[in-house]
């Protein structure tokens, strides 16, 4: 029997670092690591991917999108440490999304565009240029042994394109052969990553590989859907029938501390471990760092360890003893018992009784708070429709009371920690009491922040569910709270604050706003005015039913696909996408989408329905489908329009409402109303 894949994935997803990979390789060497991936900057339009770490050959004239700087970085620093690992008898995979191609392929190459404007994949110029990239990546890179493939997060969304020759599952099967045939034909392997949250797209896209070649292994998360302390086990590993399993794991914290953050994943990873065993996998790789942050000779190393211990059947507790024995000495039980409590203690930061409240790799912005119904769940008649899958199948909300207990709950319990923590400082070394400080302070006030994230999403949906003036003031003081926690954690931590890194990393590819909490705060306040203004001024027009779409108080039991509808403040009111914000232009990441509401209607007589809208470039492009009518909207307009609809809903009291995206240019939809 084949000896089990132990491997690891580094630089997620940030630009390649020289110093960290030859830390990383010299670890997998000690470690017995068999099998290094390299992530990158993969949602970095000029340098992630394949696309960014090589030169054309063929297709040079697109070289000048390329970054040539980095490039030649790439090509010295990744074939160094390929060299290096290769020698030690480690292979070596690169991270890779498609379908990319550079910005100006499409003036370049008209005639591969369809009727919508997306790109057709079946012209054959996509598949010489795919061919081609390939080729010049491997000639480039000759100790690279393959690519780890995923079909989303790209430019050109292979699902979701519009008026294609291929369904689905034909789309992924032409793609992806094309891509492993390549490799094959080069002497390297390709490896994919279905990456889907909707079991139907994972179904086909498993029988997809599986016609391609039963012997191409699929690589997917251990939890299902990402990353999260809350969200089950992978069941769709039921799935794949008949290609070999690689099992992806999070064993630094990718969305619930990113290692700044102090996390024993004891549990979390054994009941992981075990029950992905069912499934006899060839073995597992795990993400070892998140947008520059590792832990190497920090304390939450101990999670290398317990893994470690995993693939090698040995004793969990006993690795985690020896670990802390040999980074703290005499201290290493206490520190033990310290970080015993912090896997629990982050759920109850992080979610709300086991939902998955807010991403905790980095302070949630307003859109996605809205996306992920935290303003919703604030009601007392709260209607989570969507079925999305950060919301726990049967997730029962409870009292509000008891939210709100759990969130100080939190708070008290980091509070002693913090504590406890400080009590260490007589057993432990300057340097590592300043370390293993730093991290409870920051788990003290990110409790603190995320308590008073809970009351702003309370006092603002209560404002509009009661009518009462007393919320819009506990809003505010609310607001206020988030301020001056923020100031307070930035004096006593400087650079070293949680929220002020994660925006600051000089390191990532990407980042979020300067100042994310102040950002929030202002970003709620102008909602807020902007929704207040607008529900008053409706309330007052006497109609039977009516939506603010993107609104905090939106609810009408919204539906929409996972990830693919936004909310947006623009300069001319509160509006939701039929797609992302991202996605405003030609085919860019999830520019596709749809939302749905149910509306109350006058049963047994016609009724009208008028939808507030704009677009980008001046066009307004959708489907309105009322019921089972639907109805197509394009017209050129540099302004908001309204547009009106009759409809007979025969005796029904309400009726479903939906707005599907149907060009290239992006519809904004601001009122839906029922008169």
């Amino acid at each position: 029997m084949a000896q089990r894949i132990n491997g690891i994935s580094v630089c997620n997803p940030v630009v390649l670092d020289r110093e960290h990979l030859l830390r990383t390789a010299d670890y997998a060497i000690q470690h017995g690591v068999k099998h290094y991936q390299f992530i990158g900057p993969i949602h970095n339009p000029e340098i992630g991917n394949v696309d960014g770490m090589v030169s054309c050959r063929k297709y040079a004239r697109f070289n000048d999108e390329k970054n040539a700087d980095y490039i030649r970085f790439c090509e010295k620093v990744v074939n160094e440490v390929c060299e290096k690992l290769s020698a030690a008898g480690i292979k070596c995979y690169m991270w890779h999304h498609e379908l990319e191609v550079p910005e100006g392929f499409r003036d370049a190459y008209p005639e591969i565009l369809n009727d919508y404007g997306d790109v057709e994949i079946t012209h054959p110029i996509i598949r010489d240029f795919l061919e081609n990239k390939l080729a010049d990546f491997f000639a480039a890179y000759p100790n690279m042994d393959g690519l780890i493939l995923t079909l989303h997060e790209t430019r050109i969304p292979l699902l979701k394109l519009k008026h294609q020759k291929l369904d689905k599952i034909e789309r992924v099967k032409y793609i992806t052969a094309i891509l492993h045939d390549t490799c094959k034909r080069l002497g390297k392997e390709l490896i994919v990553r279905p990456f889907a949250s909707i079991e139907e797209d994972y179904e086909m896209m498993t029988r997809a590989y599986e016609q391609i070649s039963p012997d191409m292994v699929i690589m997917d998360k251990w939890t299902q859907f990402d990353w999260s302390l809350t969200l089950p086990v992978n069941a769709f590993f039921h799935k794949i029938k008949g290609n070999p399993l690689l099992v992806e794991t999070d064993i630094f914290g990718e969305y619930f501390g990113l290692g700044i953050l102090p996390i024993m994943l004891r549990d979390h990873i054994l009941t992981n471990f075990v029950y992905c065993e069912g499934f006899s996998p060839v073995g597992y790789v795990s993400r070892i760092d998140r947008a520059g942050y590792h832990a190497f000779g920090d304390v939450n190393e101990v999670n290398y360890r317990i893994m470690e211990a995993c693939l090698e059947s040995r004793d969990v507790d006993d690795a985690i003893d020896a670990f802390f024995q040999e980074r703290y000495g005499q201290a290493g039980p206490a520190v033990r018992a310290l970080m015993e409590r912090t896997e629990d203690i982050q759920r109850h930061i992080f979610n709300l009784r086991d939902y998955y409240f807010s991403e905790g790799s980095r302070f949630p912005a307003i859109n996605h708070c809205k996306n992920h119904f935290y303003f919703e769940m604030m009601k007392e008649e709260h209607h989570l429709v969507s079925g999305e899958w950060f919301i726990p199948l049967g997730w029962q909300r409870g009292e509000l009371s008891e939210l709100l207990a759990e969130k100080a709950q939190a708070v008290a319990d980091t509070d002693t920690l913090l504590n406890e923590c400080r009590s260490l400082e007589d057993q432990l070394n300057a340097e590592d009491y300043d370390a293993l400080l730093k991290k409870f302070l920051n788990l003290s006030y990110v409790a603190k922040l995320w308590q008073a994230l809970l009351d702003v999403f309370v006092h603002y949906t209560k404002h509009f569910e009661l009518r009462n003036e007393d919320h819009a003031a506990k809003l505010e003081a609310a607001l206020d709270r988030l301020l001056r926690l923020d100031e307070e954690a930035r004096k006593v931590l400087g650079e070293h604050f949680y929220v002020w890194q994660l925006s600051h990393n000089p390191n990532a590819s990407y980042t979020t706003a300067k100042e994310p909490v102040q950002s929030f705060v202002q970003d709620v306040q102008e909602s807020f005015r902007l929704e207040k203004a607008l529900h008053t001024r409706l309330a007052a027009e006497n109609l039977t039913d009516f939506i603010i779409c993107g609104g905090g108080y939106e609810g009408h039991r919204i539906m929409k696909e996972v990830n693919f509808s936004d909310t947006y403040l623009r300069p001319d009111g509160i509006c939701r996408i039929p797609g992302t914000y991202r996605g405003k232009s030609f085919s860019t990441v999830n520019a596709h989408g749809w939302f749905s509401y149910e509306l109350k209607v006058k049963p047994g007589v016609l009724n009208t329905l008028i939808v507030t809208a704009n677009g980008s470039e001046g066009h307004i492009d959708f489907d309105l489908t009322i019921g089972e009518c639907t109805h197509e909207v394009r017209t050129l307009s540099p302004e908001k329009t309204e547009f009106a609809f009759t409809f007979h809903p025969g005796e029904a009291e309400s009726i479903r409402v939906r707005i599907d995206r149907i060009t290239g240019h992006t519809p904004f939809i601001y009122e839906i109303k029922v008169l």
